[in-house]
């Protein structure tokens, strides 16, 4: 075992305790040589076909199959998205199964080091997902290609653009953090408290809901009763904005802007009803497809990108979600009959 300490609520279509799912794809020939299927581990924090993990393996088993190599793809994904040790267990299993790649969403982007080490020690070539950034030298590990975005960055975007268009200086706000000390939610969250607080707007509570839209939920009345000049939330995933949303509707409270992280499709579906002001969308489905071709060509001896950068963009409207987000997330979203109405009229 590797020795470190360390769910969203939406629709849950794949779950469960270290949820695993092994799948084998692809045709019969192909760019790989190999006679048996390529082994590919892949060990995100959750695991649901409409988040951000989800449309990733869609996208690159889709891939994989289009460019005809046979693969062996395993899932697992640890019960809750702030539980380090078991992602760190999943991948230590990973290893045992003797994978040929291991692709990586990390809950902890230091906590996951000796996750990485461990491959590295067994042989096999690690991709990190959900994040552009290359860990320091001193960290001690060799990943062979990042796939993801700067989340700072996108909190940055975040608290920009509601000072563009909704605070004023005076104004207050709220903020949902996953757990103590995760870099994530502090590089998107914290970013932008720290905006706002130069720009004068004032932070009336931070809280962390681990990452999770049941808690995110329970906490928002009792935050709002207690600060009821609260201007916007901003909650560093979907499923906590959601969850935050979900309260407010039931408070019959739409006065509070709603912010989030990630514009997953049921959270898309809220921005669409005007129940979420906004949310940073990144295309993780042409991540899978990057990574996906990036394996290939990696197996078959050639030379790959060690990055592979995501857009990230602020949906803030139903013109956004129709201009802004690719027709493959939009299917997935409860609106869709509707959406496909309005791209079909052009409107």
């Amino acid at each position: 075992m590797l020795d470190r300490k360390g769910g969203t609520k939406m629709k849950k279509h794949l779950s469960g305790i270290a949820m695993g799912l092994t799948l084998a794809l692809g045709a019969g020939s192909g760019a790989m040589a190999a006679d048996e299927p390529l082994k590919i581990g892949f060990a995100p924090p959750v695991y649901d076909t409409l988040d951000y993990f989800g449309q990733f393996a869609v996208a690159f088993q889709e891939e994989m199959e289009r460019q005809g190599v046979d693969i062996e793809f395993t899932a697992r994904a640890s019960t809750a998205e702030a539980n380090v040790q078991q992602q760190l267990d999943i991948v230590d299993d990973l290893i045992t199964l003797d994978m040929d790649y291991i692709i990586v969403g990390p809950i902890d982007y230091f906590g996951i080091v000796p996750a990485l080490q461990a491959a590295n020690e067994a042989g096999i070539p690690i991709i990190v997902v959900n994040h552009l950034d290359v860990h320091p030298e001193d960290a001690g590990v060799d990943v062979l290609a990042y796939s993801g975005y700067s989340h700072a960055e996108g909190g940055e975007v975040t608290a920009k653009w509601a000072l563009e268009n909704v605070l004023s200086e005076g104004d207050k706000v709220g903020l949902m953090f996953a757990e103590p000390g995760n870099q994530i939610s502090e590089q998107r969250v914290g970013t932008a408290r720290d905006l706002w607080v130069a720009a004068g707007i004032e932070v009336a509570f931070e809280h962390y809901a681990y990452w999770e839209q049941a808690r995110a939920f329970d906490a928002t009345e009792r935050l709002v009763l207690a600060n009821p000049d609260v201007k916007a939330i901003y909650a560093g995933n979907s499923s906590m904005a959601m969850g935050v949303a979900n309260a407010l509707k039931g408070m019959g409270e739409d006065s509070i802007d709603v912010f989030g992280f990630g514009a997953v499709p049921p959270e898309l579906d809220m921005i669409w009803e005007g129940l979420i002001r906004g949310s940073i969308f990144r295309d993780s489905q042409s991540s899978g497809r990057y990574i996906a071709d990036a394996i290939v060509r990696h197996s078959n001896g050639e030379q790959i990108e060690r990055q592979y950068p995501l857009d990230m963009v602020m949906v803030s409207s139903r013109e956004d979600v129709l201009t802004k987000v690719p027709e493959g997330s939009l299917r997935l979203m409860e609106n869709w009959p509707e959406i496909e109405g309005e791209l079909q009229s052009g409107n």
